[in-house]
């Protein structure tokens, strides 16, 4: 028999020995993990990736246990968002304007519409915001939010009324300061 016969059966046996030494380590999960940092991540990704952790690893490839290639990396996090959403601030996002409730919602698109609310103490006044995030990249053109006021009139009418351009800004520096820190857990979580 040839030589390169017997250097396939060696390579054959390593392999499967390979592999049956990784499908018997016991790998960390995120759970095991205690650092501070990672609480500030949503609970509810944190919970998703707990029950993902437990499926069969189908992008796990003899190169990849063997070191010569590096295994896809996967969105293992967040929502599924459009291919133009942010992850990080669609969570910053939803996180800011918690206060609300939410009128709708598409992580496709990247657009989050409130319901009309009252602030405290001003039953005559309403607001309405919409947060659109435009971009993948952590940038402040990549996130713009809209307020729409109004007011009611002694009749019971309902007219619109303006807004300081500062207080949507306001709001997009809070979003983009929490996308930072929900990018900066994860990157954390990932070491």
């Amino acid at each position: 028999m040839p030589v390169s016969y017997y250097r396939l059966l060696c390579a054959l046996a390593a392999s499967i020995s390979l592999l049956a030494v990784a499908a018997c380590v016991d790998r960390p999960t995120r759970e095991t993990q205690s650092d501070a940092s990672v609480a500030q991540l949503p609970q509810q990704n944190q919970q998703a990736s707990a029950e993902e952790s437990h499926e069969i690893d189908t992008d796990t490839t003899l190169w990849t246990i063997l070191g010569l290639s590096k295994k896809p990396s996967a969105q293992q996090w967040g929502p599924k968002t459009g291919d133009q959403v942010s992850p990080e601030l669609w969570e910053a996002a939803l996180d800011t304007l918690n206060f609300v409730s939410m009128d709708s919602e598409d992580p496709q698109a990247g657009l989050i519409v409130t319901d009309w609310y009252s602030p405290k103490g001003k039953p005559d006044e309403r607001l309405r915001v919409t947060a659109f995030v435009k971009a993948r990249v952590l940038r402040s053109d990549s996130i713009a939010v809209t307020i729409e006021r109004q007011i009611r009139s002694p009749n019971g009418q309902w007219t619109d009324s303006t807004v300081a351009r500062k207080v949507a800004e306001d709001l997009e520096n809070d979003i983009l300061q929490r996308a930072r820190e929900v990018h900066i857990a994860r990157l954390r979580l990932e070491q």
